[in-house]
């Protein structure tokens, strides 16, 4: 055995003992729950382990709103801090935020506040009603659509928290087009439990009760039995500030605690001093849950929220809570449960199917190439090894496309081998010796069979890159396929022929 040989033969034995290394949280996955390893443990897609599936729109129209109107609370704020009257600030049903002074000799100083302050904004012109005047701003189309997309990709990202709170396995959260999101959990099977944990929009707000002073700027809302409830129209602090929410029991009253941030910690101080006295209403999308009298300013950056909540609907509320608000609802326009039974025929259909298909290139091979058909068997072998290891190495997600990938892998290593079988088969018939014929056959098939995997290689990454979670597990099973098959094609089908003779009992027959 020459030197080289024994370098390449080295070189074989390195990388089945790397793919068995990162096939071993695959074979062991209870021992690898928590590990931090180098690979992970190859998880079941939705189509094969079973799951929900949801696709989502954003609403995100609804998030410009919402910015509107958090500037226009803003304004209004800032407006009464410099004794300008304000009766009114609100946003329109045309989008265009309103702010209604009390004495039209104050428009001046007002503009001057809100160009100083909000320069997004742009006036759109102003409407005089006896002594008040109302002032109408808006934002223009460009402002709009960043709202809007950056609202799309916070509500994947409170998303991805929310369901890594659930405690789901390998989950698949995707923006698809540009409002759209298909969220897919595996081993879930109540799409219910989802959506109310899930696509919760969960907006936390602090406000206080109307008072003699402040009951003109109040709005209704309603309480958790339904009756109707007064609120000011001023949002004292939002649920940005929570830091953390746990569930605990107080006097045998279940109920949210909330820790605030540093920031808010000092605004709620701010809030429970100035409303010594008055109640804070808690409301939650929309709806109030507690309204607790202020005896003492609360300078522990705590809170709670009470409402008579069962154990389930104070720990999903905890969830929400500490994931964050949605920046604008979500409307389910699809939702699928796939039963496990079914995905356990999947995998047993798609495990025949490789089988079946292998046995009968299996045969073929050895029929018409005898021994270096059992070579092209060994090698094929391999190649499969060497995928799944790959697949484990990425910590990927094997779904029903990505069987198919697997089973694709076969049929194109394979043809990869009769192209060179059949190259030195020709040299053969040519009348060239052993060694030019291998060497022959090798190097002018070699650029046939990159450039048929390297524009395969081309068309996995385009999948991969468009495609959604089936398409790019078959992408990214194919893509680890063709790479593995280069290599097994030309190193290892090389090493065998280097190895054994091409004739006699103990060589290759071809």
């Amino acid at each position: 055995m020459t030197p080289d040989i024994k370098r390449r033969v080295g070189i074989y034995f390195a990388i089945i003992v790397c793919a068995f290394i990162f096939l071993i949280p695959t074979l062991f996955p209870s021992s690898f729950k928590n590990s931090t390893w180098i690979s992970k443990p190859i998880s079941l897609g939705l189509d094969l382990s079973g799951g929900v599936y949801l696709v989502y729109e954003v609403k995100a129209h609804e998030a410009v709103t919402g910015r509107l109107q958090a500037i226009a609370a803003a304004i209004r704020s800032d407006l009464r801090r410099e004794k300008v009257a304000v009766t009114r600030a609100r946003v329109n049903d045309a989008g265009e935020v309103e702010i209604q002074l009390f004495s039209a000799k104050t428009e001046e100083r007002a503009k001057k506040v809100v160009e100083e302050s909000y320069k997004e904004l742009s006036l759109l012109g102003s409407d005089a009603a006896g002594s008040k005047i109302t002032l109408r701003y808006g934002i223009g189309a460009n402002a709009a659509q960043s709202i809007e997309r950056t609202a799309v990709d916070q509500a994947i990202e409170t998303l991805r928290n929310r369901v890594d709170q659930f405690g789901v396995a390998e989950p698949l959260i995707q923006k698809v087009g540009v409002k759209r999101i298909v969220l897919q959990m595996p081993g879930v099977s109540d799409v219910e439990a989802v959506k109310s944990l899930v696509g919760r929009v969960a907006k936390l707000e602090f406000r206080f009760k109307p008072n003699s002073e402040t009951r003109p700027y109040q709005v209704k809302m309603k309480d958790r039995q339904g009756a109707d409830v007064y609120v000011e129209d001023e949002v004292q602090m939002t649920g940005e500030v929570v830091d953390d929410a746990r569930v605990s029991i107080l006097d045998g009253q279940v109920e949210v605690s909330l820790s605030l941030t540093s920031e808010g910690a000092r605004t709620f101080r701010r809030i429970t001093t100035d409303g010594v006295g008055r109640q804070l209403a808690i409301i939650l999308d929309g709806v109030e849950y507690s309204a607790p009298n202020i005896r003492e300013p609360i300078a522990g950056g705590r809170a709670s929220i009470t409402g008579g909540f069962d154990m389930t609907e104070a720990r999903e509320l905890a969830v929400v809570l500490r994931a964050g608000a949605l920046p604008a609802p979500l409307e389910v326009l699809e939702e699928r449960t796939i039963g496990p039974t079914l995905g356990k025929e999947s995998i047993r259909k798609g495990i025949t199917a490789i089988l079946a298909g292998f046995v009968l290139v299996m045969a073929f091979m050895v029929a018409y190439y005898k021994k270096s058909g059992i070579a092209a068997v060994a090698s094929l072998l391999l190649n499969v090894l060497l995928v799944v290891a790959g697949l484990s190495a990425f910590g990927a997600t094997l779904t029903l496309p990505g069987l198919a990938g697997l089973a694709l892998t076969i049929g194109m290593a394979v043809d990869a081998n009769v192209i060179i079988f059949e190259r030195i088969r020709e040299e053969l018939r040519n009348g060239a010796g052993r060694d030019a014929a291998v060497s022959a056959g090798f190097d002018k098939a070699l650029s046939a069979i990159i450039d048929s995997n390297i524009t395969t290689l081309l068309a996995g990454v385009i999948l991969y890159y468009f495609g959604t979670g089936p398409i790019k597990g078959f992408a990214v099973t194919l893509s680890i396929g063709i790479l593995t098959t280069i290599y097994c094609a030309t190193f290892v089908a090389r090493l065998s022929f280097d190895f054994f003779e091409l004739k006699g009992r103990k060589g290759l027959s071809i």
